[in-house]
């Protein structure tokens, strides 16, 4: 039944007094997703009508969240709960804008709800948006007591919250104390992140270097920024992130720069040159190289300024001469040699640098194309700050309730597709996770189905608790939605599933594992390969690296070609055909020489599945 006759159809029952026969067939009719708003929101204001009139006001309150972005709904404030109403004051603030001085109100309004939800962490970040700082302080000292356990997730949420307490004791001009809560936040931090590289989770180490960097921006500490900055650009290269690790590189060299630690900005700048030539872009590589050059006489004329050791100035000048050199500037070579044959050292070495200068004395620079990656490429989303969002996550301990709420009442809306699945998730999530609630298998597997379409990353924290449920079936169901979902992340909840007790469980992971074909995905799924126990599960990882268009993913597949047992060669044989990417012929096409007579059969095979003759 499509919507509009499903509407009025639950108009005809409430007018006969079935309301919630009448509410039942329009939630059904809620996954038609993509009808056009002309039908979707009139359905949804009449189904808002019938859950108040039959006393479920959270129901009803989430569909005036859709069709008002959280305006409306005051008739029901007295009879739900007090986060529910915390949302509600906050959505509405946010609408008005920071400029409205009754945004302020509403985000003081929405904290005192909050804190009386025991949602600490979500009324602290209300207070800090309404300017209430001192206020703010105390909830995060008060979270930062509450946080207990030593598992790498609460050592995380520890580090948050203690630079929140750091930030907000600078601004109320508590400098000690906010000085020990940096300590403290660097130090479970740095903890976090040891416990996530172990445990092969990069996505949550990035996280943890992401907070490095602000804490040293926020309270310019330059050893935490270089510190948070070498790891992050580490895994946004090893994911193949590279628009990411530009802007991270370029962000890097700027602050360093700006804080008179020239010497380490020039070392990222030959950094970011040899990356960006790596990827082919040689107009930044040759921006970088510029870049390092001037940082290198800069180093050179200030250590010459405070009378320090010449021989400094010599080298900085002598690795400006080879950045010049590298990108053709030989003019700039020359007069560089002069400057050498200028300074304050050995007449030997003077001497040495004039007659240098002198072979440059009629080369011209030549013309090379150079451009920043910041100011000529588009620049990716900014990083959130997770320093709230992350703390809301753990504050909600996976609840799908809570998860679609927030993407309903997103500042910056989701399209309408988006926010009707997150609609139809919250109705199910709200009978599914109620307090008093008792469901069955088939209604937490209900809640998987609802929430798999969503597919954004705030909807793995609900699916990472449901993963853990005690029902096989449910965690089938979850195993077979995580394939729709393309992030690092999702292969966290995946692997304990693909070693699961039930077979059923570990059939859907395999299936699960076998979409997750993102160019940043080679980690996890070499990892899989290399470390799982199950045969079909490490042909499944093998057969998604085989789609992955990497350098590093094709090296690895070519690899099990020459050096594998005969099933996991077929499994690649039989997966390449339908690959698009180009890196693995190329891989294939390098390694043919030298391979022996069985497994050049395997590459030519390979090449013929891409219709190439080897």
């Amino acid at each position: 039944m499509n919507l509009v006759d499903a509407r009025q159809e639950a108009e005809r029952l409430s007018r006969a007094g079935r309301q919630v026969e009448g509410a039942r067939l329009l939630i059904g009719a809620l996954p038609q997703a993509y009808a056009s708003e002309d039908e979707y929101a009139p359905a949804v204001r009449v189904l808002g009508r019938l859950l108040g009139e039959i006393g479920d006001a959270r129901a009803a309150l989430t569909c005036v969240w859709y069709t008002n972005l959280g305006d409306g709904g005051d008739s029901l404030f007295p009879h739900i709960t007090p986060a529910d109403r915390a949302r509600s004051l906050a959505a509405r603030a946010f609408k008005m804008g920071s400029s409205d001085g009754r945004a302020m109100t509403l985000l003081s309004q929405a904290a005192s709800e909050f804190e009386a939800a025991t949602l600490i962490a979500q009324a602290a970040v209300c207070r800090e948006k309404a300017g209430e700082f001192p206020t703010a302080r105390g909830l995060w000292s008060r979270l930062c007591q509450m946080i207990t356990g030593s598992s790498e997730g609460d050592l995380y949420a520890c580090g948050l919250a203690r630079f929140n307490l750091a930030r907000t004791s600078r601004n109320v001009g508590d400098m000690k104390a906010a000085r020990e809560a940096t300590v403290a936040a660097v130090h479970f931090l740095e903890q976090a992140a040891d416990r996530y590289e172990t445990l092969g989770q990069r996505e949550r180490a990035f996280d943890c270097y992401h907070v490095l960097v602000a804490i040293g921006r926020e309270f310019s500490t330059l050893e935490h920024v270089l510190e948070g900055y070498v790891n992050l650009i580490r895994i946004l290269r090893e994911d193949q992130l590279r628009s990411h690790a530009l802007q991270s590189y370029e962000e890097a060299i700027r602050f360093v720069r700006e804080k008179g630690e020239i010497s380490a900005a020039a070392t990222l700048a030959r950094e970011l040159s040899a990356f960006a030539r790596k990827q082919g872009m040689v107009p930044v590589a040759n921006n970088a190289m510029h870049m390092q050059a001037e940082m290198w006489h800069e180093v050179a004329k200030a250590t010459l300024a405070r009378e320090g050791p010449p021989e400094i100035a010599e080298n900085a000048l002598l690795a400006a001469v080879l950045c010049h050199a590298e990108v053709g500037q030989f003019r700039r070579v020359g007069e560089t040699y002069v400057e050498l044959g200028n300074l304050p050292i050995e007449s030997a070495r003077c001497a040495h640098y004039a007659r240098a200068s002198q072979r440059y004395r009629d080369a011209r620079d030549e013309r090379v194309e150079s451009m920043a990656w910041s100011q000529n490429y588009q620049r990716d989303a900014p990083f959130p700050d997770v320093w709230h969002v992350d703390l809301v996550e753990w504050e909600q301990r996976g609840s799908a309730t809570d998860a679609c709420a927030d993407i309903l009442l997103a500042p910056e809306p989701w399209s309408e597709v988006v926010r009707r699945r997150a609609l139809a998730a919250r109705l199910t999530a709200l009978q599914v996770e109620a307090p008093d609630a008792k469901p069955t298998a088939e209604a937490r597997v209900g809640l998987v189905k609802v929430l798999e379409p969503i597919e954004l990353y705030s909807i793995l924290s609900p699916l990472e608790r449901l993963a853990g449920d005690p029902d096989a079936t449910v965690r089938a169901a979850v195993a077979r939605a995580l394939g729709r979902f393309l992030y690092k992340r999702t292969f966290i909840p995946l692997r304990r599933l693909l070693s699961d007790a039930d077979s059923s469980v570990k059939q859907e992971g395999n299936r699960a594992l076998e979409q997750l074909r993102f160019p940043h995905a080679f980690d996890p799924l070499a990892r899989i390969y290399r470390e799982s126990t199950e045969p079909e599960s490490k042909l499944a990882a093998l057969r998604a690296l085989a789609h992955v268009d990497t350098e590093e993913a094709a090296e690895m597949v070519v690899g099990v070609l020459l050096h594998a047992g005969p099933s996991e060669r077929e499994s690649v044989l039989s997966t390449v055909a339908g690959s698009r990417g180009d890196r693995l012929v190329k891989a294939a096409q390098a390694a043919l020489p030298t391979a022996s007579a069985e497994v050049a059969a395997s590459l030519r095979a390979v090449l013929k599945a891409r219709g190439i003759n080897g």
